[in-house]
């Protein structure tokens, strides 16, 4: 069931495609459709490939290296574009479940002082008055008197005591829904930072796919030029510059483009690489505009 994932059946895909992402890899490089699927456009594809290298092995030293190459090309896109995406991101800054404490306190706190300031000051009040009436009433300390003003103190206390279980119910309450808040928003922006960076990913990939793949296109056509050149200079005994860009559909604005659109350290390649595929480029480009312009433009971009 798993390799049913990335080839239709009838398909198979070359040694070492054993996945949907090598698929892709292998379809940006051939610039078909990349659906992670090794079906009959992606096996077409590669038939021209396999063609093409055959009537000209000298491109590639007679295999296809392009996973290799192409992959190194296809992550340098990638990772240059996603470089330059600036990812948005958001931040909780979540205080300690102390200092979520601190702050209830100091937000409750005085009230409830209050309030037990108020209760004491008329327990006080009520047996200031219990014992003025007992000495106008010509009691004095009788035991009576001392026995209403303890009811009266035990009163205030039991009183003092339900307002400070009252204030720790709701600073626990308090401090509960807080941490629990913030540990909602802590969340809800890890979640939006990573909705952020898979959109950024998936933007660099696509691009990167566009990339490469006309970047593919370009070079199949240099392929092509560079087949109908050597074809033409064959046939007439001629290597003159004018023959090939007469049997070529490239203009030598389009070489100049594609020079302009390598990176620096392929321009570098391009120029001084003993590699077969780069050679062959090399040896395009001198054809298409001889030896003046070409040094001219090779010493432009890395010196002579």
């Amino acid at each position: 069931m798993e390799r049913a994932k990335y080839y239709s059946a009838g398909y198979t895909p070359p040694a070492g495609v054993g996945s949907a992402t090598s698929v892709k890899e292998y379809q940006r490089m051939l610039g078909v459709a990349v659906d992670g699927i090794w079906g009959p456009n992606t096996q077409a594809a590669y038939d021209r490939y396999l063609a093409g290298q055959q009537s000209n092995p000298s491109t590639t030293g007679g295999k296809w290296d392009a996973p290799s190459i192409g992959t190194d090309l296809f992550n340098s896109y990638y990772q240059t574009i996603l470089n330059q995406i600036g990812v948005p991101s958001m931040t909780v800054d979540v205080p300690s479940a102390e200092a979520v404490k601190e702050q209830w306190q100091a937000a409750l706190r005085p009230s409830v002082e209050a309030a037990i300031s108020r209760r004491q000051s008329a327990s006080q009040s009520v047996q200031a008055e219990m014992d003025a009436d007992a000495v106008s009433r010509g009691m004095g300390s009788s035991s009576y008197v001392s026995s209403v003003k303890q009811r009266e103190s035990a009163g205030a206390q039991e009183d003092i005591g339900e307002m400070e279980a009252q204030y720790g119910a709701t600073l626990a309450e308090r401090i509960a829904a807080s941490l629990q808040s913030y540990e909602q928003m802590r969340l809800s922006a890890q979640q939006y930072n990573l909705q952020a960076q898979q959109s950024a990913r998936q933007a660099a990939l696509g691009l990167a796919g566009d990339w490469y793949s006309d970047y593919t296109a370009q070079q199949n056509a240099l392929a092509q030029a560079a087949a109908k050149s050597a074809g033409s200079s064959s046939r007439s005994g001629s290597g003159s510059s004018s023959a090939a860009r007469a049997s070529s559909n490239l203009s030598t604005s389009d070489y100049l483009a594609y020079v302009e659109n390598l990176t620096e350290s392929q321009r570098r390649q391009l120029f001084s690489s003993s590699q077969s595929y780069w050679k062959v480029r090399r040896d395009e480009l001198l054809a298409a505009l001889g030896s003046g312009s070409y040094l001219s433009l090779r010493d432009r971009y890395i010196g002579k």
